[in-house]
């Protein structure tokens, strides 16, 4: 009997430069938008400040992408916010929907 290698467990969104699939995206749009906060500022602002201020999005997505994305399970972010808004994230809801084989129609 032969085998045939169809890596079907094979399941990435790939990596670029070390980054997993789609948290290139957060990141360059962190930095898209700190390019275009540091010409909008750089008309009234002194260079420093605008380049200061210019930053933080970039510094806030790429935080958020290698603290709660990268090397993390999938959805890990989203479970991590519903459970610090309320308490729910990671557990079954407290009110289970009924069994559709026990339901009043089948009796």
């Amino acid at each position: 009997m032969n085998r045939v290698a169809t890596h079907a467990g094979d399941d990435s969104d790939g990596k670029i430069w070390g980054i997993e699939g789609m948290n290139i995206v957060f990141i360059l749009a962190g930095l898209l938008l700190s390019i275009g906060l540091v010409v909008m500022l750089s008309r009234h602002h002194a260079p420093t400040f605008s380049v200061g201020a210019g930053a933080v999005p970039f510094a806030l997505t790429t935080a958020y992408v290698f603290a709660l994305r990268q090397g993390k399970p999938r959805s890990f972010d989203t479970d991590l916010l519903e459970t610090l808004s309320t308490g729910t994230g990671w557990m079954p809801p407290v009110r289970q929907p009924r069994n559709p084989l026990h339901s009043h129609a089948s009796a």
